[in-house]
């Protein structure tokens, strides 16, 4: 049996690979150490205004409605973090030159990406769990965990931070501004996140069955509350767009000013 040769090049570029993984992520915690405590501080408190604070809006809740506010909960706050905040931060990163440093170090681009949508990820997490824990403390539900929950998590995550970067690099910083207001206005009061979508005329969900949005909640709702089968297209939809984001994305950061 024939032992496979690693060559001396291949090992040392696999090595140099990983190190500017390591050295990127180290950078981005630098950068960030400030801003990060105070972004689990705001994912906590939205987590429970919506499971809270929307449940008071309403008089009659059912197993239906507490789902849908819990599921809600998750998938906003992870919309909040990729496609508002981390998309903030880069554009204000982008002003400050920061992004056109970036281009000029000689390191793969990819890992600039990767080493953000795990700084990011990561940051999203205590608004995740805490919507699970109001949950199961507000309505008495059921988490359901498994590996295809967790996998379908991250995928929503990397899939609303891509889009979130994806603003950032291509449109300008008051771009970025209207642009997360809008996703943000629109997930909260008319996307059907928090409720059924049965009570949205038919035009506007043929409109929401194209976005990541309320597909991202409709596979976390399935995955970690069971109130219904995880549909093809919903999981073809967001994999469209974390390719599609991510692709634009990388063209940015490889743009010569």
């Amino acid at each position: 049996m024939k032992s496979k040769i690693i060559n001396s090049d291949e090992f040392s570029y696999n090595t140099n690979y990983f190190f500017q993984l390591y050295a990127l992520i180290r950078w981005s915690l630098v950068r960030y150490k400030v801003l990060l405590p105070v972004f689990t501080i705001a994912q906590l408190l939205l987590s429970l205004a919506i499971v809270y604070g929307l449940a008071f809006l309403i008089p009659t809740i059912d197993q239906t409605t507490a789902i849908y506010l819990s599921s809600g909960a998750t998938s906003l706050g992870i919309i909040a973090v990729g496609c508002v905040l981390a998309a903030q931060i880069v554009s204000t990163a982008k002003q400050d030159g920061i992004v056109s440093y970036q281009r000029t170090l000689p390191v793969s681009r990819i890992n600039i990406l990767i080493a953000d949508f795990l700084i990011w990820g990561v940051a999203s997490l205590p608004g995740v769990l805490m919507s699970f824990l109001a949950s199961s403390v507000k309505f008495n539900l059921t988490i359901n965990f498994s590996f295809i929950s967790i996998f379908l998590l991250i995928l929503s995550q990397m899939t609303m931070i891509s889009i979130g970067f994806c603003i950032a690099y291509w449109l300008p910083s008051n771009g970025v501004s209207l642009m997360t207001q809008i996703i943000m206005i629109g997930g909260l009061l008319f996307s059907p996140i928090t409720y059924p979508a049965d009570r949205l005329p038919e035009w506007t969900r043929i409109i929401y069955e194209f976005l990541p949005f309320v597909t991202s909640a409709n596979i976390l709702r399935s995955s970690f509350f069971g109130i219904e089968e995880i549909q093809s297209k919903d999981l073809l939809t967001v994999c469209f767009w974390l390719l599609f984001s991510s692709l634009l994305s990388l063209i940015a950061l490889s743009r010569r000013n």
